[in-house]
């Protein structure tokens, strides 16, 4: 009798344990898909941020490295007006300091209709590089923590055929997490 018991008090907290197991990792993979990570395969440009620190003073120049890179199997065009390579003419980064917009500082440049000259082409498998001074585009003279994000969205962004295939007109990077003292 008692050896029944246990046994099923086993076989019911392996149950049990497989239940959780299996109700973390539906979550997690709900959770992943929702945000994009690792479970979609990118069908355009793919925007990467980093920095050689995490901690600045305040009078510091903020240099981010921005690498804009083609993952897929065939050429991508993007509108270089939405990208740091000629250039910040825009709020291109969504900057958030305690959660509060930082004010962008930067010009902002009004267009008439691209045309295919505004347009870059990355070929499959391409990256760029650059660096960016965020100090020079953004109040950042207020001690805190901030978040950056490389953050841009048009229907123009990508040319008229990728943007048929992609049905995509946002670019964002990865979040980067930096206190100014």
């Amino acid at each position: 009798m008692k050896t029944n018991r246990l046994k099923q008090k086993g076989i019911a907290m392996l149950v049990l344990v497989a239940v959780i197991l299996v109700a973390f990792g539906i979550r997690n993979l709900l959770s992943a898909r929702a945000q994009g990570g690792g479970m979609k395969t990118p069908r355009g440009a793919v925007v990467s941020l980093s920095t050689d620190k995490a901690t600045f003073a305040a009078a510091e120049d903020i240099i981010l490295h921005l690498n804009i890179t083609n993952p897929t199997s065939h050429s991508v065009r993007l509108l270089k007006w939405f990208t740091p390579l000629e250039g910040v003419e825009g709020p291109l980064f969504t900057v958030l300091r305690n959660d509060e917009p930082a004010t962008y500082l930067g010009m902002m440049v009004k267009r008439a209709a691209p045309t295919e000259r505004d347009y870059m082409t990355l070929t499959a498998g391409e990256g760029l590089t650059c660096e960016v001074n965020l100090s020079d585009y953004y109040d950042l003279s207020v001690s805190g923590n901030y978040r950056v994000m490389y953050d841009v969205t048009s229907n123009q962004l990508y040319g008229e055929k990728e943007n048929e295939q992609l049905h995509n007109d946002r670019l964002t990077s990865n979040t980067l997490s930096i206190f100014i003292h």
